[in-house]
């Protein structure tokens, strides 16, 4: 259904709900609960009485979340508040975790600046549940300073620093406050991708992002990427006594240092992340990084 414009007045709302408007038809969850949270919110804005046209839309809001309760009556994720915040919590770590290891492998682009700044905007949708933990807090200011950060290197022609939120914690700003370093909604929409599913009713052209869990019944266990097994060449026995079988090569240096290691880790890690938005690219490149650290240092 189309909804009024969201008044002047209460435009702090409109970035919650555009989320739910590109969730509509393929997360039902989040379409449910982010306009669950911009009615809570313009309550709060505005209390008591409400102008005409703030009336109009919180009317039109509520009309629609009574209708979509009754229809999907038997999805957990919008009668249950607790199933809720599992998956949009788990629905925002995902992004925010895809978004950070591009960042830390210093892919900056269009896609990872869309997760960061729709990261945030989840985690704002999560206060309606309750306190928040410290963590979620802390990575809601993080990824809406790294998505402005980003988008205006980008916009500037500049190239950003990569780095992880204990690098950038002292630094980050909450940009849920106006001001000119916040993304408009404009620069972040998205087109189509082979290997992602679009965001429905997209008129504009940029880029897109990976799709959260569908709604379950239950809370969605979080996907933990896991280190693969290190590979250990077999000795081969020789077909004769009198022919030796030549040792292979020595790998770089010799056994990786527990830096370059640690480093290996974090790029399959990275590999993990890519692959759980189908971006083989990505996994690719962080796979082959791993590889050169461990065989030649580097």
């Amino acid at each position: 259904m189309g909804f009024p414009p969201v008044p002047p007045i209460i435009k702090s709302i409109a970035h919650v709900l555009k989320v739910a408007e590109e969730h509509d038809g393929r997360n039902i969850v989040v379409s449910y609960w982010a306009r669950m949270y911009a009615c809570q919110s313009t309550m709060k804005l505005i209390p008591g009485k409400k102008p005409p046209e703030v009336s109009s839309l919180l009317i039109a809001l509520m009309d629609w979340l009574e209708e979509t309760k009754k229809t999907h009556h038997d999805v957990e994720g919008i009668c249950n508040e607790t199933v809720a915040q599992a998956m949009i919590e788990q629905y925002a770590i995902q992004l925010f975790t895809y978004a950070d290891g591009q960042d830390r492998a210093e892919n900056f682009n269009k896609n990872m600046i869309k997760a960061f700044y729709t990261a945030g905007i989840l985690m704002d949708i999560l206060e309606q549940f309750g306190e928040q933990s410290e963590d979620i807090m802390n990575k809601k200011k993080y990824a809406k300073w790294k998505a402005a950060y980003i988008h205006n290197c980008l916009k500037s022609g500049d190239t950003p620093t990569a780095g992880g939120p204990d690098d950038h914690l002292k630094n980050v700003i909450d940009i849920t406050k106006e001001g000119d370093d916040e993304p408009a909604d404009s620069d972040l929409v998205i087109s189509p991708r082979s290997h992602f599913r679009d965001f429905p009713d997209t008129t504009n052209t940029g880029y897109n992002l990976p799709t959260g869990p569908a709604p379950a019944s239950s809370p969605v266990t979080p996907v933990v990427p896991t280190q693969p097994e290190p590979f250990t060449p077999q000795p081969v026995t020789p077909a004769t006594p009198s022919i030796s079988t030549p040792a292979p090569p020595a790998a770089g240096n010799g056994t990786p240092n527990p830096e370059h290691i640690q480093k290996a880790q974090k790029y399959c890690k990275y590999a993990t992340s890519a692959l759980n938005y189908d971006d083989v690219k990505t996994a690719i490149e962080n796979l082959n990084k791993a590889l050169n650290l461990l065989q030649y240092g580097r």
